[in-house]
């Protein structure tokens, strides 16, 4: 009887050390998550600025065209040199609208595109809050049924750390 006890022991304290790993990991790639969570949405929000500090610059070279235009056709600046440097000045502005327009579109997309990467890594980062979670409780549930020599413990605290199992490669895949 001695014998199927120590065997049991051995059992119980062999899925501990497994589940406590299993928590230990858990917990470290759930701190990598929210790391990288908050880099990405710190990526989104810069890219974010630079896409209005864009669409700002070609709002000001619209302007800057629109006042050039006004006034060329105001016919103020009657000298035909400053006039032609004008003109000069104006027709570049329109010119380079388009690009700098473009770039604020690009900028704009690469935003929220970080957004939803920020998104999804946030979802990863509480799944595995969840399956560490899991683990935590398995070893309770274990530790439990070392101390009082009660069975059922074991395959409950096995069982929900399957189920942490689980939510931890569902964690790895949303990050994806």
């Amino acid at each position: 009887m001695a014998h199927v006890e120590a065997g049991g022991n051995r059992l119980v304290s062999l899925a501990a050390a497994i589940i406590a790993v299993l928590a230990a990991l858990g917990t470290l790639y759930a701190h990598h998550a929210s790391i990288a969570a908050l880099s990405a949405k710190n990526q989104a929000i810069l890219t974010q600025g630079r896409a209005t500090d864009t669409y700002n610059a070609y709002e000001a070279k619209q302007i800057r065209y629109n006042i050039y235009s006004a006034l060329l056709a105001s016919n103020l600046v009657r000298d035909s040199e400053n006039r032609k440097r004008l003109e000069s000045i104006a027709e570049g502005e329109r010119a380079s609208t388009p690009a700098v327009l473009q770039k604020a579109k690009g900028l704009e997309q690469e935003a929220v595109r970080d957004d939803e990467r920020s998104g999804r890594i946030l979802r990863s980062y509480e799944t595995l809050q969840f399956a560490t979670t899991f683990f935590e409780i398995s070893i309770v549930l274990v530790a439990i049924s070392a101390l009082t020599r009660t069975r059922i413990f074991l395959p409950l605290g096995c069982a929900l750390s399957g189920v942490g199992l689980v939510l931890l490669a569902v964690g790895f895949i949303q990050s994806r």
